[in-house]
């Protein structure tokens, strides 16, 4: 898990030795949908699973938690709970804010306290900055932002993006996954979102990390009113029409934004099946719409 562009499914396609292909190279994610790929790792049968980033591209935050809550709930339904979640964090960002931080509180809180020691804070990008301003900027993330998860028992590892780090880590893990079978202490602690989903019949607006989804969308919204407010102002005392024009073009497209942010609090608020119909009733009426258009097309033919 973590943001897009942290290293996620290039990971994914190092590990595997499955070339680049599904890896991003930008700010457009690439994984909009939660990926399974299998591997073999010291003898072991290892299934990767690659998420999206609530930054994602292509998919609200919304969906992706759903996206998420949905995998967990079907895989605990089998009888499967993850034996590691490796969150990944790009070194070459020069501070920890915005979508890394928003990215950060909604996985501990998905995650939960008693997953912890389960957790692996991978670090990538380490090629493209110089060794001491990356070992300053992990020394900061240990000391500040991790510090908390470290003490509960989350582990750190620099990945060099290559096949050998790659299988390194995950090696770490299946190990420590043979020394629990071995001694006989199987985990039973679950993610805390699938626990409070699975076990507890919780909604996801309900849970810890739909609250503070929720939260960090509100910040959202209030932010992007102020924003369109100040807009609004210049506005009026634009001096030429050509400022009005821009202005007017920023405030639309910031209006959009701040539409989107609120409808996404608004499906937070609803349950799972209001959710459920709410998607029903959007997808008949699209393909109304679709058969509406096309079915003449297709009389005319015959």
């Amino acid at each position: 898990m973590g943001p897009t562009g942290a290293g996620k499914s290039s990971f994914v396609a190092k590990a595997t030795n499955s070339g680049d292909e599904g890896v991003g190279h930008g700010l457009i994610s690439h994984t909009s949908d939660i990926k399974a790929t299998r591997c073999i790792i010291g003898g072991s049968n290892v299934v990767l699973v690659d998420t999206p980033g609530f930054d994602d591209t292509k998919k609200s935050d919304l969906q992706i938690l759903e996206s998420i809550s949905d995998w967990f709930n079907k895989s605990y339904k089998k009888g499967t709970s993850p034996s590691g979640i490796l969150y990944f964090h790009r070194i070459s960002d020069n501070r920890m804010a915005g979508t890394p931080l928003k990215n950060l509180r909604v996985f501990k809180k998905l995650c939960g306290n008693k997953v912890m020691p389960h957790v692996v804070l991978v670090t990538t990008m380490w090629d493209e900055v110089d060794e001491s301003v990356g070992d300053e900027r992990f020394q900061e993330l240990k000391d500040n932002y991790w510090r908390p998860m470290i003490l509960q028992g989350s582990t750190t590892y620099r990945y060099r993006n290559t096949l050998k780090s790659a299988e390194e880590l995950l090696l770490q893990l299946v190990e420590r996954k043979r020394r629990e079978i071995a001694s006989q202490k199987q985990s039973a602690d679950k993610v805390r979102l699938q626990k409070q989903m699975a076990d507890k019949n919780m909604e996801l607006r309900e849970t810890d990390a739909g609250r503070e989804l929720y939260s960090r969308l509100d910040q959202i919204a209030e932010k992007r009113a102020e924003i369109l407010a100040r807009i609004t102002a210049q506005r009026h005392q634009a001096g030429d029409q050509a400022t009005a024009d821009d202005l007017a073009k920023q405030y639309e497209s910031l209006k959009a934004e701040l539409d989107e942010t609120l409808r996404q609090m608004q499906a937070l608020k609803l349950t799972s099946a209001q959710r459920v119909a709410a998607r029903i009733r959007k997808t008949f009426k699209v393909r109304f719409h679709f058969f509406f258009f096309v079915l003449p097309f297709i009389s005319d033919q015959q």
